[in-house]
């Protein structure tokens, strides 16, 4: 039987920033089990999207998820 989650990896990104707002790209591949790639790839979305914003702070990067997401466009 095949395994399979209950939320995306976009959910599972987002929930794992908010849990751990300092952790590495590479880190946070490991923890959801994707390659560093697909986790750049969702941070760029989550970005977009309003979701999710960063600072740069030192040689890291600090996430932090925004209370409310805009309204998309009309």
């Amino acid at each position: 039987m095949a395994e399979w989650n209950f939320l995306t990896n976009h959910a599972n990104v987002l929930l794992c920033v908010t849990e751990e707002p300092d952790i590495r790209l590479r880190d946070l591949a490991v923890k959801v089990g994707i390659s560093e790639r697909a986790v750049k790839r969702i941070i760029a979305d989550l970005e977009g999207s309003g979701y999710l914003s960063r600072e740069r702070q030192g040689r890291r990067n600090h996430y932090w998820c925004t209370a409310k997401r805009p309204s998309p466009a009309r």
